[in-house]
């Protein structure tokens, strides 16, 4: 298989660093004089660097840079181990499919999902870029299903994407600064750490909670570093499986309104029918509160559309930023969507895919507690839980150990802000945890 230019300047720095021509202590180049010593992007750069601190190599300080952390031994791991050792790999790993039991997996498997949408022609006046806002039909079906949910919002508050990442990126771009802080989930979603990282935006880890986020480690931390963004999830959140409560909801939005703060809600299963907890959007409704949604959980990944919902005035903002960068979004993929939400295959998609996963949920915690592993909290209806490991062991360790036999798992050091001072843990798919070699390895762990 032949390197990525990541790999190559991965092995280039790891190399250095052993012989000792980067001894410890050495800073390593900005990102900026990286990207043009080796004729790359910034964001090629800082998985590169990204790797380099999850092997041990390099240590980020925030605000400075990266530097050499110690001379390690020059060890070659397999290439399944490094795509499963870091952050932007388990990212990568989940893409490429080397694996057979895809436990820590980020998706439905694809028989679950809407596989084949039929093709449409675009009405008149349809088939250029159209508004940078996005196909209308299909935010009068964005809008209408949050008016169902007993939320106000119009089309105008709503922005179509290219995914609820593009979402987050639009919202880091439009509100932060190189050097800012902004407050994360802790655990959280391991891809907007690397955003961050990229956008040289520190970010301060809240404690969650089986209830949600710790409103008054919110309060103390947003005085403390003068925070203007949160990025939550309210609903089974990413990788706990567990939503926020209504006292919290409403504790959360105080905080928030005491500290002129934003507070970005990243629901890939926004449509998930059955899932239980409160959305800050539903007290606040989008006040201070950036909702962001996505299809590619419940139809296809492969469609890469989601949306975000705002403040009409932020919208407008965030909108003519996705024109500058992007032009628009697909107003193909938009009008399968929508047709797709018209023709009720969406409605019918959706409760089947609630209906598999609540059967394997069920069966899943079920085989889970008869070899005596806890969660950290019963899961909220949705795809994901957390596995506690047994104290002592590494979970990244552990992680390599099972894909040497096979099997994809997805550490909970990756959705840590920092790893070190928390209990061995696992996120787990419900959907994808079926296969009993999954269990067999887990047996061998007690």
């Amino acid at each position: 298989m032949s390197q990525s230019k990541t790999d190559r300047i991965f092995e280039t720095l790891r190399q250095r660093i052993d012989s000792g021509d980067l001894p410890e202590g050495t800073k390593l180049m900005s990102l900026r004089q990286a990207a043009e010593q080796f004729g790359a992007s910034k964001n090629v750069i800082v998985t590169a660097y990204d790797r380099l601190v999850a092997h041990g190599l390099a240590v980020s300080r925030q605000g400075s840079g990266f530097y050499v952390a110690r001379v390690a031994p020059a060890i070659a791991a397999p290439t399944n181990l490094r795509e499963a050792s870091d952050t932007v790999s388990l990212l990568h790993v989940q893409l490429d499919r080397p694996y057979k039991v895809l436990a820590g997996d980020g998706r439905p498997p694809e028989a679950w999902l809407m596989t084949s949408l039929p093709a449409v022609s675009l009405p008149a006046g349809e088939g250029g870029y159209g508004s940078p806002h996005g196909l209308l039909t299909l935010r009068e079906c964005i809008a209408a299903a949050q008016i169902a949910a007993g939320l106000v919002a119009t089309p105008a508050q709503i922005v179509t994407t290219f995914g609820a990442n593009n979402a987050l990126d639009l919202v880091i771009r439009r509100f932060t600064r190189p050097g800012d802080t902004v407050l994360v989930d802790d655990p959280g979603y391991y891809p907007l750490f690397s955003k961050l990282k990229l956008s040289e935006v520190n970010f301060v880890g809240v404690p969650r909670t089986p209830r949600g986020p710790d409103p008054e480690a919110l309060e103390v931390l947003a005085e403390r570093h003068r925070a203007r963004l949160f990025f939550t999830q309210s609903l089974v959140q990413n990788p706990t499986g567990c939503s926020i409560d209504l006292p919290t909801a409403h504790a959360i939005l105080k905080v928030a309104d005491r500290r002129d703060m934003l507070v970005i809600d990243d629901d890939p299963f926004i449509d998930l029918p059955g899932v239980t907890g409160m959305r800050l959007a539903a007290l606040d409704q989008f006040r201070r509160v950036i909702q962001i949604g996505s299809y590619s959980k419940i139809l296809s990944p492969s469609l890469r559309s989601g949306f975000l919902i705002a403040e009409p005035g932020i919208a407008a903002s965030l909108a003519e930023l996705k024109m500058i960068l992007s032009v628009n979004s697909s107003n193909y993929t938009e009008r399968l969507i929508a047709d797709a939400i018209l023709s009720r295959r969406f409605e019918k998609v959706r409760t089947g895919l609630r209906r598999r996963l609540d059967q394997a949920r069920a069966e899943g915690i079920d085989r889970l507690h008869r070899l005596g592993f806890d969660l950290f909290a019963p899961p909220d209806n949705g795809l994901y839980g957390m596995v506690m490991l047994p104290e002592g062991l590494d979970d990244m360790a552990v992680s390599s150990e099972a894909a040497q036999q096979g099997i994809l798992l997805a550490p909970g050091s990756l959705f840590r802000v920092d790893p070190g001072r928390h209990r061995p843990s696992m996120r787990v798919n419900w959907s994808r945890v079926q296969d009993s070699r999954f269990y067999s390895f887990l047996r061998s762990l007690v």
